[in-house]
């Protein structure tokens, strides 16, 4: 992501927040058996719309988790920090009483801001300001209708094999980190 108009991409900070703990209590979602607590749960996908639009390797995590007295993580704080150089600070919360999520995009020219969930609004800022009717170019659609078109042979996939990848990595990193308490390199394969 980036271009001659909004130069490289530096800095990305996000939010997601859901009344996750006291309704998930006692269910499926907080056995560590079968779920890897809210991280991993909802928090995949703000995570997932990070590496999506990062489009690099990850190069280094450091994480704290937070469990609310749940056997599962329920809130946490990652620092993510790409081979290309772009930072990347993610805080999920999953013990609030309001829903929420957020998304910003800092690249050397310009700000987007965005909803990292469904997509619903996207704000565009350059040095004057908000960018009343912003350009948006390409198929506006849900993921999984990308995904549905790709396997009818009407659309080519929007991602890849290499973004789940580096999903996947990124996820044991940031439990690694978050269980040693130091940050956690990552080696690629």
């Amino acid at each position: 992501m980036g271009n001659k108009v909004y130069g490289r991409l530096k800095l990305v900070v996000g939010h997601m927040s859901q009344d996750w703990l006291e309704p998930m209590r006692g269910t499926w979602r907080q056995d560590p058996k079968l779920s890897g607590g809210l991280t991993y749960d909802s928090g995949a996908h703000i995570l997932n719309s990070l590496v999506w639009v990062v489009q690099s390797p990850i190069a280094r995590v450091f994480a704290f988790l937070d469990h609310c007295d749940s056997p599962v993580d329920v809130n946490s704080s990652i620092n993510i920090c790409f081979e290309n150089g772009t930072l990347a600070a993610i805080g999920i919360g999953g013990d609030c009483p309001q829903v929420g999520d957020h998304m910003s995009f800092m690249f050397e020219h310009r700000k987007i801001e965005i909803d990292p969930w469904f997509g619903g609004w996207i704000n565009v800022y350059d040095r004057h300001g908000r960018i009343k009717y912003p350009q948006v170019t390409g198929k506006m659609q849900y993921p999984d209708d990308n995904f549905i078109d790709a396997i009818l042979g009407q659309d080519d996939p929007r991602t890849s094999p290499a973004d789940g990848v580096i999903q996947s990595e990124l996820m044991d990193a940031i439990y690694e980190s978050a269980r040693t308490a130091e940050e956690t390199a990552i080696v690629p394969y």
